[in-house]
């Protein structure tokens, strides 16, 4: 654990990006690093459950550092976690509950959609973007509002709005009514009443951010998923692009095929330009 905080702590010390935002993250992140070492002393070691410790007292720190001692846990027990790596997808489709009532709704919508609740779409700062298909590559764009054309043709990811506007109509509704009853009166919340469902059952199903306000960066989406495929050391060109490092470290075939003494060819987590 201690060899990998250090490996870390030189892989991010080789990070370097020009955007200003994400130097500044950098930056942070290093000084916390430090702070992390300096904790994790032989008194904090032997002291029964230090890593539920560290993870508690990570929540000071900044999400970079949080992220990272997440990850920098798991990578020591491969034999605990390796089998889960099957479960990150869901086979599930969100199916409507029509029988649930509007009671039932209404507690979900609370307990899991507070976030959307206290958003002012009247604002135009929380609804100045809309989300669309570009025709020629058939892929999401992001458009300014009230200074282009094309609102007309929005997908529906602005899920917080929509699920504000369910929540006031759900005000209006009588309580034992069923979810069934309530859509067949008001279609245009069915994909918010989905979603609000869907939420009660998978807490990670939603994104808990305004993706048509203008605080909403696709790059920090974009880097949400390619981290799953290993990408490190993003570096942001835009707030919609960014170059990322894919595989530094990683064996070659006549590294897999004729290891050195005390090679490791599954060990090149965060790697440093000195061991790549």
């Amino acid at each position: 654990m201690l060899q990998l905080l250090e490996r870390a702590r030189r892989h991010v010390g080789q990070w370097r990006v020009d955007d200003v935002q994400q130097t500044a993250r950098i930056e942070t992140l290093e000084s916390e690093l430090a702070e992390v070492s300096d904790i994790l002393d032989d008194e904090w070691l032997t002291t029964p459950l230090p890593w539920d410790r560290l993870v508690e007292v990570s929540q000071r720190w900044s999400l970079e550092t949080q992220e990272l001692i997440v990850a920098l846990l798991l990578e020591p027990h491969g034999r605990l976690i390796d089998g889960l790596a099957g479960c990150m997808s869901s086979p599930i489709t969100p199916k409507l509950d029509p029988a649930s009532t509007v009671t039932t709704l209404r507690e979900q919508l609370t307990s899991n959609f507070g976030w959307a609740i206290d958003i002012d779409f009247s604002a135009t700062s929380e609804a100045c973007q809309f989300w669309y298909v570009s025709e020629e590559k058939l892929e999401p764009r992001l458009g300014a509002r009230y200074e282009e054309p094309g609102a007309d043709l929005e997908m529906p990811l602005d899920i917080g709005r929509r699920v504000q506007d369910l929540a006031t109509a759900l005000d209006s509704t009588p309580a034992s009514r069923s979810v069934a009853a309530f859509l067949a009166a008001h279609p245009e919340h069915r994909l918010a009443a989905l979603r609000v469902q869907t939420g009660a059952r998978f807490p990670y199903s939603e994104i808990h951010d305004n993706l048509i306000g203008e605080g909403c960066l696709p790059i920090d989406m974009l880097r949400a998923k390619l981290s799953f495929f290993g990408a490190s050391k993003f570096d942001p060109k835009s707030d919609r692009w960014t170059r990322i490092t894919l595989y530094q470290g990683a064996p070659l075939f006549d590294d897999i095929a004729a290891p050195a003494p005390g090679f490791d060819a599954d060990d090149w987590w965060l790697p440093t330009l000195e061991s790549s």
